[in-house]
């Protein structure tokens, strides 16, 4: 069952990152999101080289002998005793991506929530298991996933084994 949240006017699907592909000439990488309810559609979302590093390391795929910067953010969330309950990617304003990240302060039960681009959300929400949703509207940009299976073809290593 596809869980949906709702905020403001907009539902949001549950999603899962399907995927992070590296396009080395590029310079550039792409995070692949899907939801139940796409069938065989993804979200792709463009991001720099240095966020890709840090999602595949929050993922166990590649090591790195110091923390990151959202290594150190994470370690900042646990001391400060709050908890992402949750990361939405909420729009596309001029080409550009929009996420939020909630956050809930467990010392005064505050909730609020904070802007950040969807590969620093979606890297923090990776170390922490936090969820991710995608806004319905969204949909209107999904991508058939066979368009990215040649991608990957072309540049090898995939986290996910269905793609």
């Amino acid at each position: 069952m596809v869980r949906e949240e709702s905020s403001g006017n907009s539902k949001y699907l549950k999603a899962d990152l399907l995927d992070v592909i590296e396009i080395p000439e590029e310079g550039v990488a792409v995070m692949l999101f899907t939801t139940e309810e796409w069938d065989d559609k993804v979200l792709p979302i463009r991001i720099d080289i240095t966020a890709s590093f840090s999602i595949k390391k929050a993922l166990g795929l590649v090591t790195f002998h110091r923390p990151l910067t959202h290594d150190l953010l994470v370690d900042l969330i646990n001391r400060l005793d709050v908890v992402v309950e949750r990361v939405t990617i909420d729009a596309m304003i001029d080409g550009v991506y929009l996420a939020t990240i909630f956050v809930k302060d467990n010392r005064t039960n505050e909730t609020f929530q904070l802007d950040a681009r969807p590969s620093d959300a979606t890297a923090i929400a990776v170390r922490l298991g936090a969820p991710i949703y995608v806004a319905d509207h969204l949909a209107a940009y999904a991508e058939p996933l066979e368009n990215y299976r040649e991608l990957r073809a072309r540049y090898g290593f995939s986290f996910n084994k269905n793609l």
